[in-house]
């Protein structure tokens, strides 16, 4: 594993603007991408020289379907654009919890991950994922003969390429580029023999541009993405909606449409799928109370949801709703004591858990 020569800032006045454009340039000429793809790679690259003014960043991963998808020629590049990169295709969770005692500031570039992470114990798994959080992102590890506990460091970017995708963890703390062979007709160019040091006077201007505009990152100033479904895309996604602010409204704007169809509206689990359907019945009718055979009825006669197949009973509804603390009671119904809900037991749980409508 080479250890990257410690980057010096540049010597003169920078501009941002050029730098994305021509790293944008780099990514299109060399890679298969849609221009979706190359702006979120190109903010990400970016933010690694400033990764340390979040409370979270997320890590960058690239999927294959299979081989030959340009993998490799992707990390290459992404590695010559970013801050301080180590590349290495297998790991132990000794080497992960230590990369930052080799070099200050480091990205570290895993390849083949398919290999070793898919079938790794927890713990190569948990020092990826603790690194995504600035608060969290330390380990415990027992070193040396007497097993004295030392706190290691794990706060640093981090790329990952995979054929296939990975555990749900570390997908959800990811900005993900989905790869795709090239086509015949597609033309890409060969990537130079030294392309990382090609572009070093590039690192370097980088590295200027964000010590010299360190309050455009304060707490003050980073962008929240609006919401699609997933609170954890929006804090993955800050640090490139920051910086694209930082660019111009150029790049601002490229990273709103490559957050739109990069970032998939998740579908909701059933517990919150069963409130939404509950508030949809609610909010159609009038009568604020509802037997819980009723609702069961109501809810299994929607063709276009789940619950008929699963065979939702009162009971079964009942088990859903009580981690919210909704739970049937016996109250008066068309004349009738039967056990059911009042509407005004769901708002609190509508409004905490549910998108407004």
């Amino acid at each position: 594993m080479a250890l990257p020569t410690p980057l010096e800032p540049y010597t003169g006045p920078v501009s941002i603007v050029d730098l994305a454009i021509q790293a944008d340039q780099l990514i299109l000429a060399h890679c298969i991408t849609t221009e979706h793809e190359r702006t979120a790679l190109v903010l990400w690259s970016l933010a690694t020289y400033g990764y340390d003014h979040y409370r979270i960043f997320p890590r960058l991963l690239a999927i294959s379907p299979e081989r030959r998808c340009g993998k490799t020629t992707l990390l290459e590049v992404v590695g010559a654009l970013c801050r301080n990169s180590i590349q290495a295709s297998n790991l132990t969770p000794a080497i992960l919890s230590r990369i930052k005692n080799l070099i200050d500031d480091p990205t570290l570039i895993i390849d083949e991950a398919d290999t070793f992470i898919k079938n790794a114990d927890g713990d190569i798994k948990g020092l990826i994922n603790s690194g995504h959080t600035k608060s969290g992102a330390q380990v415990l590890k027992c070193v040396g003969d007497s097993h004295k506990p030392q706190v290691f460091d794990t706060w640093h970017p981090m790329v990952i390429a995979s054929i296939g995708a990975l555990e749900d963890t570390i997908m959800d703390r990811s900005v993900i580029i989905n790869l795709r062979r090239k086509l015949p007709s597609e033309d890409v160019k060969r990537l130079p023999i030294d392309l990382s040091s090609e572009w070093l006077q590039w690192r370097s201007k980088a590295l200027r541009w964000f010590l010299d505009n360190p309050t455009a990152f304060d707490d003050a100033n980073q962008i929240e993405p609006a919401y699609r479904g997933n609170d954890r895309a929006i804090d993955n996604w800050v640090p490139l909606f920051t910086l694209a602010r930082a660019i111009d409204d150029t790049w601002y704007s490229r990273c709103e449409a490559a957050y739109v169809e990069l970032v998939n509206e998740v579908e909701m689990e059933l517990p919150t799928r069963l409130l939404s359907d509950i508030r949809n019945h609610i909010g159609k009718n009038s009568n604020t109370r509802i037997s819980s055979t009723k609702l069961t009825e109501h809810l299994k006669g929607d063709v276009t949801a789940p619950w008929e197949d699963m065979r939702l009973t009162p009971a079964k509804m009942a088990s859903m709703l009580a981690p919210y603390n909704i739970k049937p009671k016996d109250m008066r119904i068309d004349g009738k004591v039967l056990r059911g809900y009042e509407s005004i037991q769901f708002e609190d749980s509508f409004e905490r858990y549910l998108p407004a409508i």
